[in-house]
């Protein structure tokens, strides 16, 4: 009969503890949740889902051809998806609408907060830990431990690629010929003088050139001006660029806002074997709008967290701060832990 009694009394014991422990526990959720921080941010913060296996699957259909665990390319080509495919949606008049990322991917697109759930849900959902950044008057992302100068490199190409796909055309393209130039013969390789478009800022053309007759090289901002050159007319070219006698000669035309070319005029009776390497690099224009490279970031636990906003639009990048003022805290939506961004 004691031994029974003991026993009891150790069970009571231990229940006592445990619901002492519970009430310590439920004590510590309420001082969180009471938190004026967070109940501001938990209408947003509970819609970030980080373990659902269609958002799994959609967020692996986007980044499948990065390499393994790369973070970079990953968080890039999110960002580039939303950005591209998304369209920005303001609540309903009078109205505090807060969709779920599945809720985004079906209407295809929200405001700010609703781009910001679908972006840090896709990315959780990959393994990469993200923040919500809310301010005064708006709402982004903050992605956890990135290396900023390796994403970079990820954007320029993805600016590239999307310049290209305008464009119509590769902004980068080498020519290589070793020919032969009759006496008194002209050649002229480039375009036909157009304007570029708004994807495109400007022209290089780098070039080497030799031959074992000396021949005449003039830049010339269109392939008109190769035809007047031919038929004796006024012809316009780049004196500073002019070389005569050439035998042996490279460079780098720096700058033209038309698409021209190189001209070689073989001015003697004998004929030369001429070799040819030409590069045209055209620059696209958001090198001049973002010519910093800058990635704005901020120190969490010593790592690097970069800012991502996905309403900035087409010509964005993760980096990008728009230069929101205010006070900015950014919120953990799993533990809820949170820090004033400064």
């Amino acid at each position: 009969m004691k031994k029974h009694l003991i026993v009891i009394g150790i069970v009571v014991l231990l229940l006592v503890v445990g619901f002492s422990g519970c009430n310590e526990i439920n004590n510590l959720v309420e001082e969180v949740e009471l938190d004026p921080v967070i109940q501001r941010a938990n209408p947003y913060i509970n819609k970030i889902v980080t373990n659902d296996i269609e958002l799994r699957a959609y967020a692996n259909s986007i980044i499948k051809d990065c390499p393994t665990n790369d973070k970079e390319c990953q968080i890039n080509l999110i960002y580039r998806h939303i950005v591209e495919n998304f369209n920005y949606l303001s609540d309903p008049t009078g109205v505090e609408f807060i969709q779920s990322p599945q809720e985004t991917i079906q209407v295809g697109g929200g405001d700010c907060e609703d781009l910001s759930i679908l972006f840090n849900s896709l990315l959780e959902n990959v393994g990469i830990k993200t923040y919500l950044v809310l301010s005064d008057t708006h709402a982004y992302s903050l992605v956890y431990d990135v290396n900023p100068d390796e994403l970079w490199g990820y954007i320029e190409k993805s600016f590239i690629e999307k310049v290209e796909k305008e464009w119509g055309e590769s902004i980068k393209y080498s020519y290589e010929k070793t020919s032969v130039l009759g006496g008194n013969e002209v050649w002229y390789y480039g375009g036909d003088g157009s304007t570029f478009s708004d994807y495109i800022e400007y022209l290089n053309i780098s070039y080497e050139i030799t031959s074992d007759r000396p021949l005449h090289l003039y830049i010339v901002p269109s392939q008109s001006d190769y035809e007047n050159y031919t038929q004796g007319k006024t012809f316009y070219h780049f004196p500073d660029y002019e070389e005569s006698n050439v035998i042996d000669t490279k460079g780098i035309f720096p700058y033209s806002d038309t698409y021209g070319g190189v001209l070689l005029a073989n001015e003697k009776w004998n004929d030369a074997t001429v070799q040819v390497n030409l590069t045209f690099y055209f620059h696209p224009s958001f090198y001049e709008y973002y010519k910093d490279n800058e990635i704005t970031y901020y120190l969490i636990d010593d790592k690097d967290c970069i800012v991502v906003d996905c309403t900035n639009g087409e010509l964005s990048y993760p980096g990008y701060d728009a230069g929101i003022i205010g006070e900015k805290t950014a919120i953990d939506p799993i533990t809820k832990e949170y820090t004033y961004l400064t």
